[in-house]
């Protein structure tokens, strides 16, 4: 499988988006964030949906350019309408809005809609983290994407509805909890497609209740992901739900229940900025969570078994170690890439040895 160094594969999603007709600036954010996925380890939000961002462009269904509108805006609180902006473009400028509105009032609500994906939620929560805050992010997406279905069902309801939060630690690795309701990310078995492998058995069943493990199948709308849980899904489906309340309802974009118009994909955001020390001071907050860390590091293992990671930790360790080897892409994924890019006139880096 090619192998790309970062800054090459940043170069190239830049230059593509920016032949599309993003700005610029926009054009680099994107590039930034999507790269940033792969480093941190989760190729399924990373370069490998350029092919469909660029196609959702082309098509008209998101804009390349445009203005948000506020819709409602209090000294904590905002609802923003994307305009079906570039979704990690939309939503960066939605948490750049809730930390600024945290500085002031010490806790934030923002919730953005009308927006194109978003790639991985996690990325928004680490830009609170990043400023000595706290950062939860809660989306769900509307559209043709009803994918997941109830605990106990057999019919999509639901996309997969992830949640994100992050919790700064000093001079370390955030906490940084980043997860689908469902019972894993949807894109995870795109990639095993492309992989040429099966799905892991209670990731999906048919319209019978059967397990299902060919990815096809669900390419081709014949079986539906369970819940976060599996087959004892109920706590996954809990969340989902609540997914579905806070993201759709609250950013007054709608659920399944009453969606119209199911052509186009619509991401919905609800962000969340706290500031720790408008309740605990930096001091007793930064000790607190040092020794949380430092206790659950020293959790005894059975013999051979690597030692206990903190939620974020594996982000942090495969970015180190992508920055220096490099990002490995399926061939399918890099064969689409090179396409997308030969149609723009965009030139392809030469992946590494």
């Amino acid at each position: 499988m090619p192998n790309v160094r970062a800054e090459a594969l940043r170069a190239l999603t830049q230059d593509c988006f920016q032949a599309a007709g993003c700005p610029s600036g926009d054009a680099e954010l994107i590039a930034r964030l999507m790269v940033l996925s792969n480093l941190r380890g989760h190729d399924s939000h990373g370069v490998r949906q350029m092919p469909r961002y660029l196609r959702n462009i082309q098509d008209g269904h998101t804009m390349p350019h445009t203005e948000m509108t506020v819709v409602r805006d209090t000294p904590s609180l905002a609802i923003l309408d994307a305009n079906r902006a570039m979704g990690h473009v939309a939503a960066t400028r939605a948490m750049e809005l809730a930390i600024s509105k945290a500085r002031q009032m010490h806790i934030s609500a923002v919730g953005v809609r009308n927006l194109d994906h978003i790639g991985r939620i996690g990325a928004y929560p680490e830009m609170a983290a990043e400023q000595g805050m706290v950062g939860l992010c809660f989306t769900a997406t509307l559209g043709p994407a009803s994918i997941v279905t109830p605990y106990g069902g057999v019919q999509g309801r639901f996309a997969t509805n992830p949640i994100s939060a992050c919790f700064p630690v000093p001079q370390g690795d955030p906490v940084l909890l980043d997860f689908a309701t469902s019972v894993v990310a949807a894109n995870k078995i795109r990639q095993a497609l492309d992989r040429g492998k099966e799905a892991d058995e209670g990731w999906m069943i048919d319209r019978q209740g059967r397990p299902v493990r060919d990815p096809q199948a669900f390419i081709d709308r014949e079986a539906v992901m369970l819940p976060l849980g599996g087959p004892r899904g109920y706590k996954g489906y809990g969340l989902a739900v609540l997914v579905e309340i806070l993201a759709g309802i609250l950013t007054g974009a709608g659920t399944f229940a009453t969606l119209r118009d199911r052509s186009n994909t619509n991401n919905v955001s609800f962000l969340i900025v706290i500031d720790p020390t408008a309740l605990v001071s930096r001091e007793y907050y930064e000790r607190e969570i040092l020794s949380l860390v430092e206790y659950l590091h020293d959790t005894e293992v059975r013999p051979g078994d690597p030692p206990v990671l903190i939620p974020g930790e594996y982000e942090g360790n495969q970015q180190r170690q992508r920055e220096v080897e490099g990002i490995v892409i399926e061939e399918p994924v890099w064969n689409a890439i090179q396409e997308a890019a030969a149609n723009l006139g965009v030139a392809v880096p030469t992946p590494v040895p």
